[in-house]
């Protein structure tokens, strides 16, 4: 008998159907699903009463309450809290998984030196030879800790340099420093005011800024109303997301946002659709509709509808002057809705990398520093693992996951997941000031030591990171202003004590200052900055310092509306 190749085909799936009506594929799913939850290397938590306890999100600078599930001392579960006024229980999917990261089989688990297995004496003994024989060079990518202080306290005693590495929300903010006498770490976006956001790439509604803050307000004031009273209008090439739901999506020419922000600039001066701010673009709008791939008549009702409802403001998603020279045409800098100054701080952080040459009206300037004559560089755990510092010093690298390849001379085992204390500044993008506390919950599956207790232990005239603590908080407590959220809700001035204020910010309260009429911001525009924009992140999960994503997040990256996970994190 010929067997053809269509009674292969015919056999094959009556074999397939078959099987499946059969209980062994599922038998043996449910098997695997078995064996692979009981890896000798993932912890089996014990039968004991669960505690919850409330802490924050320290894996990004956004600060993220939680409500953590506690078993013998374990976290077996993360939520979010209702009650933080910032991101409202919301948290990105990162967060929902974070209690599976110190178990991650990337965790670093010892101290490596050039590839081979060394000991945290031996890095103690190099790091203390390498400070004391030239500069230092530390670098921070989460500024405003109490560990930050230590860092720099550190890098200032051995004549070296304490450097950041900000994230794309606050270097949307740095142009405002070459125009006025204010820091970018000193401002913030005031979402909540603001009448139309004119966006230009920026994932708003799937990614940007504190979880849950734009998205929850754009809810109540924008969702599926057809004349909503919040107007996101979202600039770019693809309909993404946040295209997709953004109350007009304008789709432009890839790489052409500074033109057309220029053009629309024009266009607001010459009609006077708002006050004469700063000098006419060189663009012409005939330029801008050639770069964008728009017309003029479109770039001209696209002037007027952003002028129509006020506050506008323009937010990019990265560093970008000419966006930021926008918002100075349409009034938005220094008023309600506006780009406005939460804090008093006047500090200038130098970055690990400039994307521009930066000048400052003090007449400091600076373009990319560079690390030449440094005998060490020290680069915190908070630094992305992507960073890179060019540098032909010893470079001492901390980190709690392994991400791959590295040009670091000494690879050291941070604290993961809430077993560090540390506290929680401002977020970068926040209009209003606010501190927290996430205190150690965990105890370190293996020994690991931040960068600030390493430096801490060679310099013991540093001041520590729970004494510093300590003072901000009695700072807060004497200042009598503000509210603390917690479990119940409290102005500062009626606290009892300093002591009362910090007991309860290391118990999951957060403390938020009122907010108060924007301060004017003078903003010197003499000229139209340049439209050459820097390089951007691939991606906008490309920041988190974290080098893998834990097994819960990738799930839910797959089965949410969320943006899906770059495949180099993926656990």
């Amino acid at each position: 008998m010929k067997v053809t190749r269509r009674d292969l085909l015919v056999w094959s799936a009556g074999a397939a159907a078959g099987l499946l009506v059969t209980p062994v594929p599922w038998k043996v799913l449910d098997d695997v699903s078995i064996w692979s939850q009981n890896w000798p290397w993932i912890p089996q938590p014990a039968r004991v009463p669960i505690e919850v306890k409330q802490s924050f999100c320290t894996l990004c600078p956004n600060g993220c309450g939680l409500r953590v599930r506690m078993a013998a001392g374990w976290p077996v579960g993360v939520a979010g809290v209702t009650m933080n006024p910032i991101t409202r229980g919301a948290l990105c999917p990162l967060a929902f998984g974070a209690h599976q990261l110190n178990w991650h089989p990337r965790r670093m688990r010892g101290v490596r030196y050039r590839g081979g297995i060394s000991s945290w004496p031996e890095a103690h003994a190099a790091l203390t030879k390498a400070s004391e024989e030239g500069r230092t060079v530390v670098i921070d990518g989460y500024p405003g800790r109490a560990a930050s202080s230590v860092l720099e306290q550190f890098a200032l005693k051995r004549g070296g340099s304490y450097r950041v590495l900000f994230g794309a929300e606050a270097r949307g903010l740095r142009p405002y420093e070459t125009w006025s006498d204010v820091p970018a770490s000193s401002l913030g976006y005031d979402l909540e005011n603001a009448k139309t956001i004119v966006s230009f790439g920026a994932p708003l509604l799937d990614g940007w800024g504190v979880p849950g803050r734009f998205t929850r307000w754009w809810a109540e004031r924008a969702a599926g109303a057809e004349d909503p009273q919040l107007r996101l209008i979202q600039i770019e090439s693809s309909l993404s997301r946040t295209a997709a739901r953004s109350w007009k999506w304008i789709s432009i020419v890839e790489g052409s946002e500074s033109t057309l922000a220029a053009g629309l600039a024009r266009v607001l001066i010459e009609q006077k659709l708002v006050p004469a701010r700063g000098p006419i673009p060189a663009v012409t709008v005939s330029d801008a509709a050639k770069r964008s791939g728009l017309t003029t008549d479109q770039i001209q009702e696209l002037a007027r509808t952003i002028a129509a409802e006020r506050p506008a403001l323009a937010i990019s998603s990265d560093e970008n002057p000419s966006i930021a020279a926008l918002n100075i045409v349409l009034g938005s800098v220094g008023v309600s809705g506006g780009i406005v100054r939460r804090t008093k701080n006047d500090r200038y952080p130098v970055p690990a990398e400039a994307r521009y040459p930066m000048s400052r009206k003090d007449g400091e300037t600076w373009g990319t520093p560079t690390i030449s004559g440094a005998r060490a560089v020290v680069v915190d755990a908070s630094v992305p693992w992507d960073f890179v510092p060019e540098t032909d010093a010893e470079v001492f690298r901390f980190a709690a996951w392994d991400g791959g390849s590295s040009k670091a001379d000494w690879l050291l085992p941070a604290p993961g997941f809430l077993e560090d204390l540390t506290d929680v500044p401002s977020p970068p993008s926040a209009a209003v000031e606010s501190y927290a506390v996430a205190p150690a919950l965990t105890k370190p599956t293996v020994d690991v030591r931040s960068a600030a207790q390493l430096l801490v232990s060679i310099d013991s005239s540093l001041t520590s990171i729970d004494n510093i603590i300590h003072g901000r908080c009695a700072e807060i407590f004497r200042q009598r202003a503000g509210t603390l959220y917690g479990r119940e809700i409290a102005p500062v001035a009626q606290i009892a004590s300093a002591e009362k204020l910090e007991e309860q910010l290391r118990n999951g309260a957060v403390w938020i200052t009122e907010s108060a009429k924007p301060a004017a911001l003078r903003c010197e525009l003499k000229e139209w900055p340049s439209l050459a924009v820097a390089s951007q992140d691939p991606d906008w999960a490309a920041a988190w310092p974290v080098a893998m994503l834990p097994p819960l997040a990738s799930k839910l990256y797959s089965e949410s509306s969320l943006r899906e996970a770059p495949a180099r994190r993926n656990s």
